[in-house]
């Protein structure tokens, strides 16, 4: 009886392994495509590419970021949401980009209700920014000039909170489209061709720090940087909650093994010494979170969101 007993358990394992090669194999000396939907040089890009030596520490397997840009992100999502479930194809997703695109009634091309996330890695703080020389001190100045407020537009993510915040302050806005990707987007400020942009902050640093752009507020309860208002300060209590998640996730499906390894992993990277070197440099806020957080942030953003669904559907 005994041996039949440790046969029969034997057999069983047997089993769950074939039945499931990839996670009794995973990770083996097959790289991991870790997936940028946007073009190099931008916030997504540099995140990634500071956290895959770390995270190839951690996984013990080699990491190789690779830009799928197009269709406002969506199209290197898509690519990661279609992939095989098996942890070698995993990408960085703009959050809440891809919710108010949703909900704007844009076909993504795929449903994000069913991607496996993964981690968030950092949350960035929006703040709007005009020419260093410009008249334009704050908030009141920049709604109050007799016409629109016109603000360069990169993006979905940036656009919908532009267009949010500015209805809840009540502040006339000409959304200016057309640019590529968010450091155009700052150039025509600095060019003179509008009179802001809403970008994070983070992104927004190599300017003023040149002092080609001026940070004007911040989307923040409490001054973020010396001299610079907060929307809190403000009395605009409800535009703190407007910020940019960095979330990782995987396609559907991806087993539960290997789902804790990558978010363990990614948690581990970011907790390294070199991450947190180079976002102490960058001025990168790191916030990680493991996927059961990321999977909850994911819902509380859709909810959040659906709150301004009327202003973020119209044309």
């Amino acid at each position: 009886m005994k041996c039949k007993w440790i046969g029969s358990g034997l057999l069983a394992v047997l089993v769950a392994f074939a039945a499931n090669p990839a996670a009794a194999e995973w990770p083996n000396d097959k790289p991991i495509k870790f997936i940028i939907p946007y073009g190099p040089g931008g916030g997504f890009d540099t995140i990634v590419r500071a956290f895959v030596p770390s995270l190839e520490k951690a996984l013990g397997a080699q990491v190789v970021p690779e830009n799928i840009p197009g269709a406002g992100g969506t199209k290197g999502a898509a690519t990661v949401a279609r992939a095989a479930p098996d942890g070698y194809t995993i990408g960085i997703y703009n959050m809440p980009g891809f919710t108010v695109s949703a909900l704007a009634g844009k076909n993504l091309g795929f449903d994000l209700d069913k991607v496996t996330w993964l981690a968030n890695l950092a949350t960035a703080r929006y703040g709007i920014a005009v020419k260093g020389d410009s008249p334009i001190r704050n908030f009141k100045d920049l709604c109050g000039q007799g016409r629109p407020a016109k603000m360069s537009d990169s993006g979905a993510t940036s656009s919908i909170v532009t267009k949010i915040s500015f209805e809840l302050i009540n502040c006339p806005l000409v959304n200016v489209t057309g640019y590529k990707g968010s450091k155009s987007a700052m150039i025509a400020v600095m060019r003179g061709e509008v009179d802001a942009t809403l970008k994070p902050v983070s992104s927004l640093k190599k300017f003023t720090k040149t002092g080609d752009l001026r940070l004007i507020v911040s989307f923040t309860d409490k001054p973020m940087v010396d001299g610079v208002d907060s929307t809190g300060e403000l009395g605009y209590d409800r535009l703190a909650s407007f910020n940019l998640r960095r979330l990782v996730a995987a396609p559907a499906g991806l087993p539960d093994d290997i789902r804790k390894r990558l978010s363990d992993a990614l948690l581990e990277a970011a907790n390294s010494a070199e991450v947190k070197d180079w976002a102490a440099k960058a001025g990168v806020a790191l916030d990680p979170i493991d996927s059961a957080g990321a999977a909850k942030m994911v819902s509380e953003i859709d909810n959040f969101y659906g709150q301004y669904k009327d202003i973020v559907a119209a044309k």
